[in-house]
């Protein structure tokens, strides 16, 4: 039996705050943008503006019809969720609690077909919000989606039961041996906070393997932004369950 992953087609990369993966199906999207903003004096006079952004893909062109199905109505929901904020009233509620805030406030969601291979597809979820203070907080989400039955894929539906202990283990030699550390070097030597490695469940399916994300303050400081590393199947295809 082949692994249900393993028998995916490498196909071409293109960069968004880590690589995706898209070409399978010869995927092409487009993108559209819902945007609203508000804007109010504040007691001292200063002006006060919320800005709330989404931005979506939308499929032009792609051979899995069933995809694009898919995406869509997972999209549609998002959208609804977005069109139900109201800026104006979220102002005038921040401002009666404090008539004196100050700075504008933004959240800027983009959403991205990251990744698809024969039998699945992933969202990558961008969020950019700011609140006052030195800087805004930037986040990704992968969230995967099985095609043919149109839910969501969790870690236990790609390996066998019992498996994070030595999915753990197989990780932390994988990403010491990429960054040039020993089995005995200490992980603050490339940065992370402390010497414990911590497998991220932020993780997109990829045709070259699990794409891992962590996000800023997960591992690192927030200057060293988001830190990712593809694992390869093949080193883990001894703990992933298999097409039956």
């Amino acid at each position: 039996m082949k692994n249900i992953l393993l028998a995916l087609l490498v196909v071409t990369n293109l960069t968004y705050a880590s690589e995706g993966y898209l070409g399978m199906y010869d995927t092409q999207t487009k993108e559209k943008r819902l945007y609203s903003k508000f804007c109010k004096n504040n007691k001292l006079g200063d002006e006060f503006c919320m800005e709330y952004e989404l931005k979506y893909p939308i499929i032009k062109d792609t051979k899995s019809m069933k995809m694009k199905s898919l995406v869509k109505e997972i999209l549609e929901e998002k959208i609804r969720k977005f069109k139900k904020r109201n800026v104006k009233e979220d102002v005038l509620n921040l401002l009666s609690d404090d008539p004196e805030i100050t700075w504008s406030w933004e959240d800027r969601t983009t959403i991205q077909l990251f990744a698809t291979t024969e039998k699945s597809f992933t969202l990558a979820i961008s969020n950019y919000n700011y609140s006052g203070g030195a800087h805004g907080n930037h986040t990704i989400e992968y969230e995967n989606y099985n095609i043919e039955s149109g839910k969501e894929i969790d870690m236990k539906d790609i390996f066998v039961k019992d498996f994070k202990t030595h999915l753990i283990f197989t990780a932390d030699k994988y990403y010491r041996e990429s960054h040039h550390l020993s089995a005995g070097d200490s992980l603050t030597k490339v940065g992370w906070y402390g010497d414990k490695f911590i497998l991220s469940d932020n993780f997109a399916i990829t045709t070259k393997g699990l794409n891992f994300l962590y996000n800023p303050y997960e591992i690192k400081p927030y200057i060293a932004g988001i830190t990712t590393f593809v694992l390869p199947y093949d080193r883990i295809e001894s703990i992933m369950k298999t097409d039956e």
